[in-house]
């Protein structure tokens, strides 16, 4: 059979799939790729070699430093370390807050709980605490979580994220090698961040909303505080040393992530958590976020493998490259970037990992570099899966804010396209984006 359309028939069912949502998406990016495989010719055997060859890859470049990062972070984020520096943030004001002070500590919490590298964890940093505030100012909780999905998305470059490890599977580069690749381009997201802030603050002043109150800390952190048996604040100075010494020895690659990440939580571990009881806990606790990343870099590496190595990405790219005016198809990876916010609010974001083999196949006849096609897509895809009712974590951060999802989605999606396209004509500009 044609591998054109076999090509085509396997990313239209993987993106219907993702829409139907009647087969978990991990089963979906193994059994598509398989049935067509088989359609083309191919043996089990064979497909299961070409599987088991971009496994090895994936986990070599990604799996095994987000195990070992997801144990780490989880223990991390019980101790408090997080939390201190939150009301530390909030004391720098002097229990005097400007709505433009409250949009920036939004910011930054929000940046420092995606450390985390899980957007659920950030969304349940940042809102519990700054909730009571935005409800004396009257501040309207869509700009709040728009702002604060903004800052989320700028630190999607940590090497740890799921969106760097998937990206990197796509991409056929190690881990690290994108993060370092997505630096420049998250440091576009500040010019659009400064213009969110301004663009909202001129609206809550017209909404009447009040401009400026006085606020402590401790009123702060009042409502939503909760006792917490693993909680370390006597340890916060070790665990912050310790903390900038693993994002220090990421930025060298003095090692390779995951031994960074495993001598980190051996000592997490023997100084904060001593007794067998609790550490079984937080490495379980950890070991559940593990599973779904896991699943999600088999099934990639079913979809990759076959995809590329039956040749059905190359005949797809053929054929795109022949049918399509070359002036287009030298960027038709930032004019699908352009369009994700508006086309994600719609459809499931699978609808561009789908593509992602294809378009960096096409680029490379151009010269670009895999993580050059990649990278308008890593970061700024979680403002697009940030204002998406497909996305589960949309549903958190509007429960918490009590937001009805839909018409958070439709506001959001407005400010976050207009954002997007601040941050990739940015990155043009600078020379980040390609």
């Amino acid at each position: 059979m044609d591998p054109v359309l076999i090509a085509i028939l396997m990313v239209a069912v993987t993106i219907a799939s993702a829409f139907f949502k009647k087969l978990p998406n991990q089963f979906v990016l193994c059994i598509v790729p398989i049935v067509c495989g088989l359609l083309l010719g191919y043996s089990i055997t064979e497909l299961s070699d070409m599987v088991m060859t971009q496994l090895n890859t994936a986990m070599k470049s990604a799996g095994y430093m987000v195990l070992f990062a997801m144990i780490y972070f989880t223990m991390l984020t019980e101790t408090g370390m997080f939390e201190t520096l939150i009301q530390g943030l909030l004391r720098l004001s002097h229990g005097r807050l400007n709505i433009y002070v409250v949009m920036v500590i939004t910011s930054l919490i929000a940046a420092v709980g995606m450390l985390t590298a899980t957007v659920v964890t950030a969304y349940l940093i940042v809102f519990p605490i700054m909730l009571p505030i935005y409800k004396k100012m009257k501040f309207d909780h869509v700009a709040a979580m728009t702002i604060a999905q903004t800052a989320i998305a700028a630190m999607c470059f940590v090497p740890w994220g799921i969106a760097v490890v998937n990206s990197s599977v796509f991409a056929g580069v190690d881990a690290l090698e994108l993060s370092q690749r997505l630096m420049p381009v998250s440091l576009c997201f500040i010019p659009a961040i400064v213009l969110q802030w301004i663009y909202f603050g001129h609206m809550h002043k017209k909404s009447g909303g009040l401009m400026t109150i006085d606020w402590s800390a401790d009123e702060a952190g009042s409502a939503e505080k909760k006792e917490n048996d693993l909680a370390r604040p006597r340890l916060f100075w070790f665990n912050l040393i310790l903390f900038l010494l693993v994002i220090a020895g990421l930025a060298t690659s003095i090692m390779p992530s995951y031994f960074i990440f495993i001598f980190a939580s051996a000592l997490m571990i023997l100084v904060n958590y001593p007794s067998g009881k609790d550490h079984q806990k937080l490495i379980q606790k950890a070991g559940g976020r593990f599973s779904g990343t896991i699943q999600m870099l088999i099934g990639i590496s079913f979809f990759i493998g076959i995809f590329q190595q039956t040749g059905m990405t190359e005949a797809l790219a053929n054929a795109i490259v022949t049918h399509i005016p070359e002036f287009l198809t030298r960027y038709i990876h930032i004019i699908l970037a352009m369009s994700m916010v508006a086309v994600i609010r719609f459809i499931p974001n699978k609808i561009y990992n789908s593509t992602y083999p294809v378009l960096i196949s096409v680029g490379q006849r151009f010269g670009l570099a895999g993580t050059d096609v990649i990278a308008p897509f890593v970061c700024n895809m979680s403002l697009a899966t940030g204002c998406s009712p497909f996305t589960a974590t949309t549903h958190v951060g509007t429960s918490i804010l009590d937001m009805d999802v839909n018409s958070y989605c439709n506001k959001g999606m407005k400010v976050q396209f207009v954002t997007n396209i601040v941050i990739i004509l940015t990155g043009i500009l600078v020379g980040v984006i390609r």
